[in-house]
């Protein structure tokens, strides 16, 4: 008997695998940070859902430039699919943080702090293109305002990214400085946890990608039948 290997079934497997491990790794195999003690565990995800946003809002980004070259829309649909997963990460992004802030800073937000501001930033620009899109008139005119719109947003997330190793606020750089070093388990916690979010993310990206185009051809059938 020979079974045939689904490459969407395969990945949100690994996904899953890997999410597990990392769970594992956060709760139960990492020790407790010296200084920031057991909160220092919400970093395993928060981080993770960080990046998820940055390469999400990246791949928007590309696929946006794709269109505006090509007017091929199916540039359009893996720019919008990903913008949405985007968003999800990035509210995990700005949620978790808090959670740990409030524990270490003692206040659940520093509108001081660069890093922070910037981020919430980027989101609130990638709601907005959310909101662009459904109020657009046109097929052409939503890829088309959506495309420029995504392309513009993307120049948060390097800003975002930087920010704290640029001005040193309080956002805590976790890898590169002495204050937010990790051991070499907590790296590799740290490093599967990424890895994890990212099979997650293409996951979503090919499920949300198939889900649209069903969605359009369901529409086109109405539309011929209805005519």
């Amino acid at each position: 008997m020979r079974f045939k290997i689904n490459i969407k079934d395969l990945i949100f497997g690994v996904a899953i695998i890997l999410i597990l491990i990392s769970i594992y790794l956060a709760f139960i195999y990492t020790p407790t940070h010296t200084t920031m003690g057991d909160v220092q565990r919400i970093f395993y995800f928060h981080v993770a859902s960080a990046w998820l946003s940055y390469l999400a809002f990246g791949v928007t980004f590309v696929t946006g430039i794709f269109y505006l070259k090509s007017k091929d829309f199916k540039w359009d649909k893996i720019a919008f699919a990903s913008a949405e997963i985007g968003i999800v990460f990035c509210t995990l992004a700005i949620t978790t943080g808090p959670l740990w802030g409030k524990a270490v800073w003692g206040a659940f937000w520093r509108w001081e702090d660069l890093k922070l501001f910037i981020t919430l930033v980027l989101w609130l620009i990638f709601i907005a293109y959310l909101a662009l899109r459904a109020n657009a008139k046109s097929k052409v005119s939503k890829a088309n305002l959506s495309a420029v719109f995504g392309i513009i947003g993307f120049i948060c997330v390097p800003l975002s990214f930087a920010a704290n190793r640029i001005w040193q606020q309080y956002h805590p750089t976790v890898i590169a400085t002495s204050e937010g070093s990790l051991q070499s388990s907590m790296g590799m916690a740290l490093g599967i946890s990424v890895i994890a979010f990212t099979f997650l993310y293409i996951y979503l990206l090919i499920s949300k990608v198939e889900i649209d185009t069903m969605r359009e051809i369901i529409e086109e059938i109405k539309q011929k039948v209805g005519g």
